[in-house]
């Protein structure tokens, strides 16, 4: 299979596909300053269009090359731009545990090698991890990269200029074969070879859960009863019922006439057809006061006066491709993918309810759908598995994943905040012992700028110089 990677203009993921290419290997990164790439960084709507077209996508970096390039910051630079690719990665719905290709854009010396760019890789690794650190570079680089154990993912490239190394790597995953030679789409592409069954691709992440089969429709733009959302963040994901027989299509048909006065995001019925109604990052007419923040669903041809065995026999099918939908759109605006109640909506908590919820936690209107017969164990276990998430009542991963903290600002759950905290903690030891400390076996390398202490030790000399009372200079102590 082949892959294309390109950064001038994003591609039709249709042309790409006619093309016969398998996915592309995208750019999560900024432009250089005095450029403007049209494909830097890949965007979520973008690639959620991709992955719709059935294409793979691989995670690639680079903002600098030449005398500029990335890895000239050294440890340093590697955590400061691994950051910058995990925060673009996860805004484009990258998920967890794929590797993260750093750059060696060049054909470097072994001098080079040694003083900036292995360090570059452990920085980088210090903010991935060491199993999903990849790298481009050429085969000498990949040699070096398995000598020092700085990266376990190899994108190969024939920088080299030795024509004798430019044959596969044996450790090579993915193999760029052309540069510059190609157009797809009008857009000048690099060619490249996948070498093994696993290359990084998006697709292949532990955990990811088959997307539902159903037929989605945009016929966003076509309803005039929407607005802007006025700057107001999203907050809730909500679901509601047509209380009338119809399908996807029919009631989105009454939703595009002008004087029906109401619309939804979605319509989705149990024979598996979406239609996207209204763009999400508009407002629909749905729940009153709380359409700026919300997203609206309908289940075409439902009623709140069902049974659970009415709603499973009826829309069990449509309540799965619901909850799909639902954590998609969670992921997209930050939203935590988990069912709240109507006292945790009144409180302005995030997340996924009903009209209902809306109407007993706001005080908002008088509708009481979805209703009491909803099978919201079932929905619940949906989204968890579209999610990655465990679904066991009571399990400790569960619990995290409900639990909401603030962190930095945000409201997020305590299983995300440990993350971050884990990302945070780990850079902040760096800091006070040394960049070595994350290292196999611990041994920090400390500071040359602080000549050869940690922070610790470095404030213990100053204080010990100022004959501060109890300050003692560490290197005075033997």
């Amino acid at each position: 299979m082949q892959l294309i990677d390109f950064s001038a203009a994003l591609i039709d993921p249709a042309v790409i596909k006619a093309a016969e290419f398998g996915g592309v290997i995208g750019y999560f990164s900024d432009s250089r300053p005095g450029a403007n790439f049209g494909a830097k960084p890949l965007r979520r709507d973008y690639c959620d269009r991709l992955r719709a077209a059935g294409l793979e996508i691989v995670s690639n970096y680079q903002f600098g090359k030449g005398d500029a390039s990335d890895w000239y910051g050294g440890y340093d630079g590697g955590c400061r731009h691994a950051e910058i690719a995990l925060r673009y990665y996860f805004e484009a719905g990258g998920p967890g545990n794929r590797p993260l290709y750093a750059p060696v854009d060049s054909n470097p010396t072994l001098s080079q090698w040694n003083t900036y760019i292995a360090p570059f890789l452990k920085g980088w690794a210090s903010v991935v991890g060491p199993e999903w650190t990849g790298m481009y570079g050429n085969a000498r680089c990949i040699d070096w990269a398995l000598e020092d154990q700085v990266a376990q993912w190899f994108w190969q490239h024939n920088w080299s200029g030795d024509p004798s190394v430019n044959g596969d790597h044996p450790s090579a995953h993915i193999h760029q074969i052309r540069i510059d030679s190609d157009q797809v789409g009008g857009v000048g592409v690099d060619i490249n070879e996948v070498l093994k069954p696993d290359y990084g691709q998006w697709s292949a992440a532990k955990g990811v859960p088959v997307k539902p089969d159903f037929t989605e429709l945009d016929q966003t733009g076509v309803s005039p009863n929407c607005d802007s959302r006025g700057g107001a963040g999203v907050l809730w994901f909500l679901l509601h019922t047509q209380e009338g027989d119809g399908t996807a299509q029919s009631l989105a048909g009454y939703l595009q006439k002008s004087n029906s006065g109401v619309s939804y995001h979605y319509t989705v019925d149990n024979g598996g057809t979406v239609i996207d109604v209204v763009d999400t990052n508009r407002s629909s007419w749905s729940v009153l006061d709380a359409n700026p923040r919300s997203i609206n669903l309908c289940f075409a041809g439902s009623r709140a006066a069902w049974t659970r065995q009415d709603w499973l026999d009826n829309m069990g099918r449509a309540i799965d491709i619901a909850a799909y939908l639902a954590v998609q759109d969670c992921q997209k605006y930050g939203i935590p993918a988990r069912v709240i109640s109507p006292e945790e909506l009144g409180r302005g908590l995030p997340g996924i309810a009903d009209h209902w919820a809306v109407t007993s936690g706001l005080g908002i209107g008088s509708h009481t759908d979805v209703g009491s017969g909803f099978p919201w164990d079932t929905f619940k276990a949906a989204v968890a598995k579209y999610a990655g998430s465990p679904s066991t009542p009571g399990g400790e991963m569960a619990l995290l994943d409900e639990t909401f903290v603030n962190w930095k600002g945000a409201t997020v759950s305590v299983a995300t905040a440990l993350r971050y905290m884990d990302l945070y903690n780990g850079l902040i030891l760096d800091q006070l012992v040394g960049p070595g400390a994350r290292e196999q076996g611990g041994d920090p390398t400390r500071w040359d700028q602080l000549g050869g202490r940690t922070v610790v030790e470095a404030v213990a000399t100053i204080g010990a110089h100022l004959g501060i009372d109890g300050f003692t200079d560490p290197k005075a102590v033997k």
